[in-house]
């Protein structure tokens, strides 16, 4: 089978096996997700209730999410994954003696929700660092097309399941099923082997690993680029995911099994796009895959907000899922192809973070101008605000990282110390000398920056190239880094993508050895002033 295949990555076994579990995590948080929210529409009158189920699925991404990927790069996923698949399991199985005793309410439906959601944010970076370490990188975006799917495939079955359930074996039913789906993973995560590659390095504290990933996000612009883009499009267009539930009940006066179809068709639009988007990415650039997604987003969602055909909502529901696709799956394909290793469940948590975090606030702002304004006035405001949107964003950056780029290498300079140094000895400051010709100055100073930039990404702070004034040819780029523990790390963290930027350096210098100087920041000693 062909490597840029959407299906490819199944023929690795540990990938599918793992794949296969995590579908069927998605299928019962979708499962949970929409069969709470048809739940709370019967409860209360509300549509401030009714959308605060999805930010209760959500916001617990925006507060846990980072500190869940901090801690899937710290530990031992295969515990970690454990302990939040048991939180999940706790939650859903009470939401079940809850409804089969029938004094489930809207508050204590909420709150279960929230600690099922808190389960899923301290999970979901772990899940996606461990899937993508399964496979070669080049294949990931195909793996991310696939991880689509299983997200979709479960939008798709998991509210028909939900609406069928409950409207056929009542409230409880639909629990016992999330329940059980929560138990089989636990299952094979038990069984299943993790192995992890040894650190050279003592491991990061849990703040230290926070603000270098947060660091690493910060210097790297297709990350920035596509982080801000998540947030603006979700948030304006987590409307129609919001009170999609309204417009079932009073639009198109339909009950839990057609609200159910509707969610339904989101999903197999999505499915649809991430089969294709493999060999879209080929084709079109991928800027463009996102502004026709966001405008076509915005288009069935101000149609929604209008028309009561059942069945001609349905078919742009399927439009309005394809476009969802286009655009987030898009930008989660070039965060997970633009990060490092040593960094990637950091990188998937803000993403997630951002992600979901744009679900959750948007779902409590949409559902308060549908308070005041109406469902169809608020989703007219979103699609604006989507479009608007597009127009806040259009100095992004977006393109695909590969497998050269952010596979770790190891640095042939030897380093030359005199003495013992501590880890916890810092800061440590850098110099590195280079001459460069008047002709060559200006590709050089453009190519050190590139070097900065990878520098700091990777631990460095307070970076700077100087010239000096007294030899117009001699430049020295200085930095420092908080210890030498933090120095050593910096050089293991250099990627085939660093190393070629300094190889471009290298192209522009006047002579081709560099002098590098390393100094360790002194203690003050009191040596008995007067």
């Amino acid at each position: 089978m062909n490597q840029g295949a959407t299906w490819y990555p199944l023929t690795h076994r540990p990938f599918r096996s793992f794949w296969s579990a995590g579908a069927l995590v998605n299928l019962a948080i979708w499962m949970q997700t929409v069969g709470a929210a048809w739940i709370m529409a019967g409860l209360t009158e509300s549509a401030w209730m009714v959308s605060l189920v999805q930010t209760a699925m959500t916001l617990p991404v925006f507060l846990f999410g980072l500190p869940g990927g901090v801690i899937a790069d710290l530990v031992n996923r295969k515990y970690w994954l454990l302990f939040t698949q048991s939180l999940m399991l706790l939650a859903s199985t009470l939401l079940c003696l809850l409804a089969f005793a029938g004094v489930l309410q809207a508050w204590s439906l909420l709150l279960l929700t929230f600690v099922l959601g808190t389960g899923s944010a301290l999970s979901m970076s772990a899940w996606m660092a461990v899937t993508l370490t399964l496979i070669p990188r080049e294949v990931v975006p195909a793996a991310v097309a696939l991880n689509a799917i299983s997200t979709n495939v479960a939008r798709a079955l998991g509210p028909a399941i939900a609406g069928l359930l409950i409207a056929l074996a009542g409230q409880a039913s639909m629990f016992l099923l999330i329940a059980l789906c929560f138990l089989g993973v636990m299952l094979f995560l038990i069984y299943w082997r993790w192995q992890r590659v040894p650190d050279v390095l003592p491991p990061e504290t849990f703040m230290g690993g926070m603000r270098s990933g947060l660091r690493y996000i910060r210097h790297s612009i297709e990350l920035t680029s596509s982080l801000k883009q998540v947030f603006v499009f979700t948030s304006c267009a987590s409307a129609l995911w919001a009170l999609l539930p309204l417009v079932a009940r009073d639009q198109l006066a339909m009950e839990a099994d057609g609200y159910g179809m509707l969610m339904g068709a989101l999903g197999a639009g999505a499915v649809i796009a991430a089969v294709n988007l493999t060999r879209l990415y080929r084709q079109f650039a991928l800027r463009k895959l996102v502004v026709v997604g966001a405008v076509a987003f915005a288009m069935v969602s101000a149609a929604v907000a209008v028309l009561k055909i059942a069945w001609l909502v349905w078919v742009l529901l399927v439009v309005a899922g394809i476009a969802w696709m286009a655009v987030n799956a898009t930008i989660a394909t070039i965060v997970q192809t633009c990060a490092a290793d040593w960094v990637r469940a950091r990188v998937a948590s803000v993403y997630l973070l951002m992600y979901m975090g744009a679900m959750a606030l948007g779902g409590a702002i949409w559902g308060l101008v549908a308070e005041y304004l109406g469902t169809s006035n608020s989703l007219l405001i979103s699609a604006l605000a989507v479009v608007l949107g597009l127009w806040l964003t259009r100095d992004g950056v977006f393109a695909l990282g590969s497998e050269v780029d952010y596979r770790s290498v190891s640095q042939t300079d030897k380093l030359v110390v005199a003495g013992e140094v501590a880890h916890s000895d810092g800061p440590v400051s850098v110099e590195i000398s280079y001459r460069a010709t008047a002709a060559a100055q200006a590709d050089f100073i453009q190519a050190a920056y590139a070097v900065g930039q990878s520098r700091r990404r990777n631990g460095a702070r307070n970076w700077r190239l100087y010239r000096d004034l007294a030899d117009p040819e001699r430049f020295v780029e200085r930095f420092i880094v908080e210890s030498w523990l933090d120095y050593l790390r910096q050089r293991a963290r250099v990627t085939q993508a660093d190393q070629i930027r300094e190889t471009q350096l290298q192209r522009y210098l006047a002579e081709a050895n560099t002098s590098t100087k390393r100094y360790i920041s002194q203690a003050n000693v009191d040596v008995g002033w007067h």
